[in-house]
This record gives structure tokens, sequence and C-alpha cells, in this order.
């Protein structure tokens, strides 16, 4: 491994050094291609592999190759869906009839194949088998693909200056938490009949003037809002994207343990749900588990929604409804010392890392709510979209507790997952904006998706950008011919300041 690690690199800087003089340099980062790994048969392409391609609608322009580079997604005879962020696909059981047959009508030409119109988007029967109980599933990523593809919401090492009376993480009503030193908190441990509880509020700068004065900022949703995308302009747009919500988010934290008993708890809120990462302190075994918490429907103003409120006692503590262990191992975080913890909540899975172990593996994967699972035939629609979220839940987003634990917190890091819109221009909801993502009032549409399912026919691959709301992909012109794949991209090899492996 090191020997091929070496190479790769002595042929990088080859490939550099023989291209300083020519100036197209400037026009973006250079990648090392394996071209080899898919002409030779050595591995056929993967979902989550990073390729490079020639364009299909034009692979040569004013006589240079026009090459692409997207993450690859559907595989060939596959149908994907696209859904609350989401990919969720169908795939074929061996000797299955496909479900279009465009590769045996003789009035098709097969180099046409790749075109946006043979994908069938939203045709049926694909689209009518989404709403079917367990016939699609969702396209998990493995760790070292969800460390590559999140998104930060907020690192609390660098926070804005002029907020310093609005933080976005603080301590619950009562909690003994304190400051700790530089941007972190601290916990003496001394109460062990109670979880103290650390939590986070999505608090922006307002759009509408400067903070000033005893302002009251209201916590908002997380969305999938990028900087990079705050000038570009769509054909008939009118500047940034219009952003979506954003339900899978992933929480990091270094954990200094200064005494041996208690308990440390890690947990993120979804919809209806919070999931948990309890650490036992004297054993170092970590359980995750999946919480359910009383709802109430209130009139939200409208003719077609109600808001989804989750019930709290008298302390503001919601109400727990139902409680489901989903798995437990044996991790070191059992005596005084530093940690480096992450926990994630991606794709319907849950996924821990303690320094660089996995002690789940790659996660604890469970039914995702947005759709009816192999068992939920009769499930209401009513009850299917309640359950869906967002809900007032998701306005504490994060949350680290501890009960009786004497413990140090820094570092601390939210990040979201990449979230893939259904078209490169709009949002998946168009009634939202101003104040409504701070207004559970206002979040009906956001329950109300819909999905696009898209079908690769044999021979083609569907390959997406990581920055969905402004990439041209797939979405947008059509599938990737085989005969067009170049290979899988290994790493940036120039500028050096961005030199390193591609996920």
């Amino acid at each position: 491994m090191k020997r091929l690690r070496r190479v790769l690199w002595l042929t990088a800087i080859f490939l550099v050094l023989s291209g300083c003089s020519n100036r197209s340099f400037n026009s973006g980062d250079r990648v090392l291609v394996a071209k080899y790994l898919y002409d030779t048969g050595l591995t056929d392409p993967e979902q989550f592999d990073v390729v490079v391609f020639k364009y299909p609608k034009g692979p040569v322009e004013n006589g240079v190759p026009k090459n692409y580079i997207k993450r690859l997604l559907g595989l060939p005879g596959q149908i994907l869906a696209i859904f609350f962020g989401n990919i969720f696909t169908w795939t074929p059981t061996p000797g299955e009839a496909p479900p279009f047959s465009d590769v045996d009508d003789a009035t098709i030409n097969r180099l046409d194949l790749w075109e946006e119109k043979y994908m069938h988007v939203d045709e049926n029967p694909a689209h009518d088998w989404f709403n079917e109980a367990g016939k699609f599933e969702i396209l998990r990523k493995p760790p070292q693909v969800m460390l590559a593809m999140r998104r930060i919401v907020y690192d609390h090492d660098y926070p804005a200056r002029d907020m310093a009376a609005w933080p976005r993480w603080k301590p619950f009503e009562g909690s003994g938490w304190t400051p700790d030193q530089k941007q972190g908190f601290a916990l003496a441990g001394d109460k062990k009949d109670k979880i103290d509880w650390l939590r986070y509020q999505h608090l922006l700068r307002p759009s509408d003037g400067p903070i000033v004065g005893n302002r009251k900022l209201k916590p908002e949703l997380i969305t999938d809002f990028m900087d990079y995308n705050s000038f570009v302009s769509h054909p008939g747009g009118d500047g940034t994207p219009s952003p979506n919500w954003v339900g899978d988010l992933m929480l990091e934290c270094q954990l200094n343990v200064t005494g041996t008993e208690g308990e440390f708890w890690l947990e993120l809120s979804k919809g209806i749900y919070r999931y948990q990462a309890r650490f036992q302190l004297d054993s170092g075994l970590c359980t995750l588990s999946k919480v359910e918490y009383e709802t109430e429907e209130k009139d939200a103003g409208n003719d077609r929604d109600k808001t989804l409120h989750v019930k709290k006692d008298a302390k503001g503590h919601p109400i727990v409804k139902k409680a489901t262990d989903l798995g437990s191992q044996s991790t070191k975080v059992k005596a005084p010392g530093k940690y480096q913890l992450r926990f994630a909540n991606f794709d319907a899975r849950l996924t821990l890392w303690v320094d660089r172990d996995l002690p789940f593996d790659n996660g604890v994967a469970y039914p995702p709510p947005e759709v009816r699972g192999k068992d939920e035939k009769d499930l209401s629609d009513a009850a299917l979209m309640a359950r869906r979220g967002p809900t007032e839940n998701d306005l504490e987003p994060a949350s680290i507790g501890s009960k009786g634990a004497a413990v140090q917190i820094h570092g601390l890091r939210l990040w979201r997952d990449t979230y893939y819109t259904q078209s490169p221009r709009g949002a998946d909801a168009f009634e939202m904006g101003g104040d409504s993502w701070a207004d559970p009032k206002k979040w009906g549409s956001l329950r109300r998706l819909r999905y696009r399912t898209m079908y690769v026919q044999p021979g083609h691959y569907l390959c997406l950008g990581d920055n969905s709301p402004s990439s041209s992909d797939s979405r947008d012109w059509g599938l990737v011919p085989q005969r067009l794949l170049l290979g899988r991209a290994l790493l940036v090899y120039y500028p050096f300041n961005r030199a390193g492996p591609i996920r």
C-alpha cells in the first residue's frame, strides 16, 4: 500500500512538472484519474465513486475534450428517486424484466439512450412503485463518503463577534453547564438524578439590517444554504438558489472526561424523533437509541395544514412516547482522558466515531420515516406525513447531555449531509421564504414534498454533483454512457493547497 501511494504521488508530481508551462493550469483543479480500474475490469464502477467522463451532449468543444467530474449514484437497470434530499433506489432482482424496454425498441438508436427523455422521469410504473411499501431502499453512504460530503453548519470555535449576545450553543434552563476556556463548556457532574442539557439553536443574522439593541432572534430550521452559491444565478433565476430543510446532521466534539462515573449523551433531532448515543463512563458501553415524543396537532391558520407540536412537561422537557434501543457496543470512553467523538444521523442510519474507531462499523440502520416500510402497507397518508417533519423538535436539532458525569467539551462542530435537490434549478418546496424557516405554522409545504423518479438505462450510469442546487448533471441533461466513462478520480494533485485523495 505504501509503495502504491508513493507511485501515485510521484506520478502526480510528474504531471504537475510536465504541465507547469501550460497556462491552462489556471482553469481549475488537476485530478489524477485511474482509467485502468474500469478499462481492465479490475473493478466495476460503484455507487459513490467520483468519476470523470466525456460530456454526452458534446464530448469535444472547439477541438478540446469536454470532461465532467461527478459522483456516480445510479447503476444500470436501477430506478432512482430523490425525496427529502436523499436518494432511494429500486434494483431489479436477477432475471426480472426491466420496467422499460427501450433497448429492444428497433426504432430507437441505442447511442441515444443517454438522453433525458429515455430516463422516463416520473413515469409509471416507477412513479407508482415509490408509493408501495418497501419497494425502494434508501441509499446509505459509507463513513468515508459521509465525511467527504458533509457540509459545515456551525463551528463553535469561530463564532460571529457581533452575535455574542445570541449564542447558538446554550445551556438548558437550570443546567449546570458553564463556559470553559476558549469556546468550551464544563460540567462538575455533581447532579446524578437528572440530565444536564446543552442545546443548539440555529440563530442567523437578520437579512433586513444590522443586529442592534435588544433585538430578539428566533431559532430557524437548518437548510442547505452554501456560501459558495451566494452569487450563482440560474437561467431564469434571480440569484442565490432557494434553500431546503436538511434534517440529516452530524455532531462533533472533543470530550475530556475528568471522572469515572455518570453518563454522557449526544443527541440529534429529526421530525418527531430524537436519536441518541449514550455512553456509560464506568464501563465504556455505548447505546444507540431512537426516541419518539408525544405530539399534538394545532391549527396552522390555513385550510391544508396542521402544525405538529412536540408536547413538553412543566419544565420544558419533551414527553417521551416510545424509546427503542438500536444496539450497544463497548468503546474506550471509560477512563479519564480526551476523546474525539462524532455522531451522525445520515440516510436513516446512526454512525458513531470514537477517535478513529467505528464501534458500530458503518452504523445502525433504521427504517426511513419518510416512506412506508415493508410492514406498513396500511399506514395512512396523514400518519406518514405527520412523522416526516419538520416539527418544533427541529428547532433543537442537536444537544449534548450529561448525567452525573464530570466532563469538558471543546471543538463543537455541527455538520449537515449533502441535500440532493430534485432539480438543479429551484427549491423542492417553493412556498418558503422570509421568516418561514422560524415559524412552524408555515412548514406544511416541507412535509408535502414531491418525489422524482429516474430510470438508468442498461449500459449507462446516473451521475450527480455534490453541490446539488447548482450542478449541471444527470437531472438536467441525461445519463452517462459506459463508453464515455474515462475512469475513477483518485486525487487532486494541483493546486497544492487542495492536494489530497478524492472520496
